[in-house]
């Protein structure tokens, strides 16, 4: 099939300036880029005049392992703002690999994040999952990252202690499993359990099959607070001794006193590691996380169920509330850092607690018989067994903004795909606005170097071959849209809205959305890094 797409301002997404032309597609390639005229022969014509025609955007960082295969709609929520490849597995948090030891305790503690699982995940290896995704209709492209965070759990469950030499060994296995199956990289999330107990000569031990493979490390730094300073120089110092590039995942500076202050000196720590560093980001000043993260570590035990017991005592909230009150080394307390009533219920799973959902704890509490937000919090950890979602409004716009003009830097999501009553909107609209907000109305970034951070320097950095720029040969993943139409729509508060003006998006050379309406069948293809 020939597709002809004319009149178009071209955005390659190499960075450099738009320029008029034509695109040609046969089957799933551009066969050419430029001069083109209109007796060029084709099956179809689209007719861009007025409009930006871009490669499809490229999303590195979403939670949707579990959504991709459970979800029969995954992809619109995507392709609405553009999204034509989407990686899994970030931030140590994929639902693979897994073991039966300890599989139904990690996929309970990664729910709010990833969601809940409708079949069988029985991902022993990177590949089952992969082969588990050939067999859906993607409407999009999907990649990965081993988690390691996974890979640990599938080994020794949740335990604090350090690996014994077989423990790493089979670890280091899992690891190289993944990456000779096609994996991206290596996801880390150091900030959550059990990646928080690994010293830095574990994470150096455990990376060697990632080093000289071509594959990228991601990272969850340890604290993105009062820590950030220190928790990227240790993710950088990791990166440097283990001979791995580094990708620091939503890099961004959280509480109200860090504010246009700790994230610039961070900025100057990345530019002189003498390490191979990028940043990506997502546009928007609220964050999401699980309630398991306002917990300090010294209260988690191995099990969740053992933290449950715990938090159900009065002893047990009185060790929170007394550790809440101290300096935990390399933990963000992030209750003060932002305060409670910056701490927003996202999503929960029993029936009694939805009221909740979309309100902030200050809020709930003020209103409940007992104020006190510590209790508060407890109970809600028991009854819930830690599958809360919340949204943390902790940062400022003005270091949002100077992340995204880091030339490098790369636009993201983040998205979480756990119970989405009130998801963080993010989800449906991150690419959208960057094109609204930050180039349109605020001109923080010219659209030429907006669509690099969302295809071409995504696709360089993570090896994603053939894609992310619009040159003869590379796959058509194609968006032909009106810059100053193209527009999010989610909110805080009522963030399950689709972006809306997106004109028409190709996947592999095959149209995937055109005005509002999804395409069947759909044309998206699994990605293995080669």
């Amino acid at each position: 099939m020939r597709i002809f797409i004319k009149n178009g301002m071209i955005y390659d997404g190499g960075g450099g300036k738009p320029f008029q032309g034509g695109l040609l597609v046969e089957n799933d390639r551009l066969a050419a880029v430029g001069g083109l005229d209109d007796t060029c022969r084709a099956d179809q014509v689209i007719d861009a005049a007025g409009l930006a025609v871009t490669p499809g955007f490229i999303d590195t960082h979403r939670h949707g392992d579990l959504a991709a295969l459970s979800d029969p709609d995954f992809g619109k929520i995507e392709l609405a703002q553009g999204i034509t490849t989407a990686f899994s597995g970030n931030c140590g948090l994929s639902a693979y690999p897994n073991a039966d030891a300890s599989r139904q305790e990690w996929l309970d503690f990664i729910e709010p994040c990833l969601g809940k699982t409708t079949g069988a995940a029985n991902f022993a290896r990177y590949a089952d999952y992969m082969r588990a995704l050939g067999q859906i209709n993607l409407r999009i492209n999907l990649g990965g990252l081993v988690g390691s965070g996974a890979v640990k759990t599938a080994v020794k469950g949740f335990a604090k202690t350090p690996f014994t030499p077989d423990e790493m060994a089979r670890a280091q296995n899992l690891l190289a499993d993944a990456l000779a199956s096609g994996a991206f990289g290596v996801s880390s999330g150091i900030m959550y359990v059990p990646d928080y107990y690994s010293t830095k000569e574990e994470w150096i031990n455990l990376l060697k099959p990632l080093s000289g493979s071509g594959g990228l490390l991601t990272c969850h730094v340890r604290g993105e607070g009062d820590s950030l300073v220190d928790s990227v120089a240790e993710a950088a110092e990791i990166s440097r001794l283990a001979g791995v590039p580094l990708n620091i995942s939503h890099f961004k500076s959280v509480g109200v006193r860090n504010w246009n202050r700790a994230l610039y000196q961070a900025v100057g720590l990345i530019e002189k590691a003498g390490a191979d560093i990028t940043v990506d980001a997502y546009p928007y000043t609220g964050g999401a996380t699980t309630l398991m993260t306002l917990l300090p570590p010294c209260v988690v035990r191995e099990k969740i169920a053992d933290t449950v017991d715990d938090l159900s005592t009065a002893a047990g909230v009185e060790r929170v509330r007394r550790a809440l009150a101290q300096e935990q080394p390399g933990w963000d307390n992030m209750i003060a850092s932002i305060g409670w009533e910056r701490i927003i219920i996202s999503s929960v799973n029993l029936d009694e607690d939805k009221g909740y959902v979309g309100k902030n704890i200050a809020e709930i509490t003020g209103s409940e018989t007992t104020a006190d937000p510590v209790q508060w919090l407890c109970d809600l950890v028991c009854r819930e067994r830690g599958k809360v979602g919340i949204i943390l409004m902790s940062m400022a716009q003005e270091d949002v903004d100077a992340v995204l003009r880091l030339p490098y830097s790369m636009v993201i999501s983040d998205s979480l795909y756990g119970n989405m009553d009130s998801p963080h909107p993010r989800l449906y609209g991150s690419f959208a606005k960057i094109i609204r907000d930050y180039v349109q109305e605020r001109h923080i970034l010219p659209l030429e170097t907006a669509v690099y951070k969302m295809s071409g320097l995504t696709a360089r950095r993570f090896g994603i071959k053939d894609r992310g720029r619009l040159i003869p040969g590379y796959f058509a993943d194609i968006n032909i849209f009106d810059p100053a139409k193209f527009r999010d729509q989610a909110t805080f508060t009522h963030p399950r809205q689709l972006s809306a003006g997106l004109d028409t998006v190709l996947v592999n050379g095959r149209p995937a959305y055109r005005r509002g309406v999804f395409t069947e069948p759909a044309p998206g293809s699994i990605l293995i890094r080669n």
